[in-house]
């Protein structure tokens, strides 16, 4: 079922359209928090939340784009929250597996995005993990599809000289 008709059906007080929904996109929204909380147990309490907010406010909800996208940009919101409340602390274990045999590849990969600006790791996880289009993420983020693009060269470059100085790869 499309999620605006998915959406309909929930503002009418449909509990089965509700659970449809959730069912179809908390995977999506969890998998992108927990990768920009680095795997913190909160990812759940974050998504929950996001949810959570989204039932609360169904019936001001408009229908300008997916509704995905909007839970997205809720997501987001919510990691900003989240760093407020916790701020970055530096990791000795941050590259600890850079430069020896990959036991983990995504924990690996996890480590190289967390020594990034925020800004960078954002649009990196929307654009890789979550493969929106440029427009999309702007769209998300309300900012420039220039300024997504600038962000997502801006930490491949980075990522590449970690890599390569490394020997990562």
């Amino acid at each position: 079922m499309k999620e605006k008709h998915l959406v309909k059906k929930i503002q009418a007080g449909d509990q089965h359209a509700l659970d449809e929904l959730i069912s179809k996109l908390y995977p999506q929204i969890y998998s992108y928090v927990y990768v920009r909380v680095k795997g913190n147990e909160c990812s759940k309490d974050i998504t929950q939340e996001v949810f959570l907010n989204f039932i609360k406010n169904i019936d001001r909800f408009e229908f300008i784009g997916k509704t995905k996208h909007y839970l997205l940009r809720m997501a987001v919101n919510g990691c900003h929250n989240w760093y407020r409340t916790h701020p970055i602390q530096e990791n000795d274990d941050k590259l600890e597996n850079i430069g020896i045999e990959p036991l983990h590849p995504q924990r690996d990969l996890k480590s190289l995005l967390a020594t990034l600006p925020m800004q960078q790791q954002e649009v990196l996880v929307l654009r890789y993990y979550e493969e929106l289009k440029i427009k999309e993420i702007a769209d998300i983020l309300g900012i420039s599809e220039n300024t997504v693009k600038t962000r997502i060269r801006l930490g491949l470059e980075k990522l590449r000289k970690i890599t390569k100085k490394e020997d990562w790869l």
